[in-house]
């Protein structure tokens, strides 16, 4: 098989934890299956993510060690996920790093490379949020996604979602230019969760939770609906008031949409007197989120709109066999294994009902899968991905 260079484009992904995630998950992916494909595998991201006294000395590019990075935030997110990631280089002039690294196809990325760019490269569109949810974004923001949007359907060689709704949202809403184009589905990438497989005691005590617990791992973002968690939480506090149940929440605490939504968020907390029942730990270590998610009667992901299944911990809870309790989005239902309850994304007390079913003492998980066995999908998945780049890198064409 004749040899082939891959380069993903990490300052896109690396903008929002979700994506960082993602990101991480597809390369490490694509880092297993890259020895059966004869491919390498890189991760690109721009000079000026690099300290103001390191940027002068980059030429073409500059390769990193991850131990060299001191990453945190998203890249870090990103790393924990590829751990078979040893290098990242970042670039100052892109199509010269390509020449110079031999590589055949870029992406996916959602950052529009234009017409002309010297290289096949294959685009990625996250959502159409903006299109659904029209009301959580300024009309500024909502012209530009589009735009940025369509830009990637006609200048890129080809481009890859994360889900059956996605791609149905192209093909509505951009028409003509959705048929010409090449559209591929993320095949199902597997996150390494080995960490949930340890015992979890010492990091539940490290971090001050006690069982029992239901936890959520999302950002403060408005569409991930903490305010609905937490009320559905006091209703069955409310209703069961002897339940010894409490409510853990990870994930980044701010949402530029609105600057007063965390604040918002605490006064919730405040109002309904839950201040000692629920713990919110912002963003920590991948490795404690597993042994938490773990260690969790139920993980809840309440969003009103996802660009995939699995996001928000959902992924990992099904892997490890934590019962999930989803609102009843579409691309939640995308998602093909794992125990999902769904409630009615709109109705608190539908989420209610599901917490008071929860058993309230540790009960034995039964995983879809073995730890071997999700290694071997896990691979799968990129040797699927890598296929797909091939064949989109001996296209010889851009979609006319």
């Amino acid at each position: 098989m004749k040899k082939m260079a891959v380069a993903l484009l990490g300052d896109y992904f690396t903008s929002w934890m979700g994506g960082a995630n993602l990101l991480g998950s597809v390369l490490d992916a694509l880092l297993r299956a890259a020895p059966a494909q004869n491919a390498s595998v890189h991760l690109l991201m721009r000079h000026t993510n690099l300290p103001t006294s390191v940027q002068d000395g980059v030429t073409d590019f500059l390769p990193l060690r991850r131990e060299q990075l001191n990453a945190g935030g998203p890249l870090k997110c990103l790393l924990d996920a590829a751990p078979q990631l040893e290098h990242v280089l970042f670039y100052r002039d892109l199509p010269a790093t390509a020449q110079v690294l031999g590589l055949d196809v870029i992406g996916p990325t959602g950052e529009n490379l234009g017409a002309d760019f010297p290289l096949p490269w294959a685009a990625y569109i996250p959502d159409f949020q903006h299109q659904h949810l029209p009301h959580f974004f300024t009309q500024r923001e909502r012209f530009g996604r589009d735009q940025q949007f369509r830009a990637l359907v006609e200048n890129s060689w080809g481009v890859f979602v994360n889900s059956g709704a996605v791609l149905a949202d192209i093909q509505r809403f951009y028409g003509a230019a959705a048929n010409r184009q090449r559209l591929y589905r993320f095949p199902q990438i597997f996150s390494d969760v080995a960490a949930g497989w340890q015992d979890g005691q010492a990091t539940r005590d490290r971090l001050g939770i006690t069982t029992p617990y239901v936890i959520s791992c999302s950002q403060r973002w408005l569409h991930k609906q903490h305010e609905l968690i937490i009320t559905a939480f006091a209703e069955h506090l409310q209703a069961h008031p002897a339940s010894p149940l409490r409510l853990v929440f990870t994930g980044e605490r701010g949402d530029y949409r609105k600057a007063d939504y965390a604040q918002q968020i605490e006064r919730l907390i405040d109002h309904f007197q839950l201040r000692g029942r629920i713990h919110d730990l912002g963003l920590i270590d991948r490795h404690d989120q597993l042994q938490l998610i773990a260690g969790a009667q139920a993980l809840v992901q309440a969003s009103l709109f996802e660009g995939g299944p699995g996001a928000s911990g959902v992924l990992e809870a099904a892997l490890l066999g934590v019962p999930v309790l989803s609102s009843d989005i579409e691309v939640n239902r995308e998602l093909t294994f794992g125990a999902l309850q769904f409630f009615d994304r709109h109705r608190a007390s539908s989420l209610a009902a599901l917490l008071a079913t929860l058993p309230l003492t540790a009960v034995e998980r039964d995983p879809p899968y073995e730890a071997d066995h999700i290694d071997h999908l896990h691979a799968g998945g990129g040797l699927q991905l890598l296929a797909s780049l091939r064949s989109l890198a001996a296209a010889g064409r851009r979609p006319a």
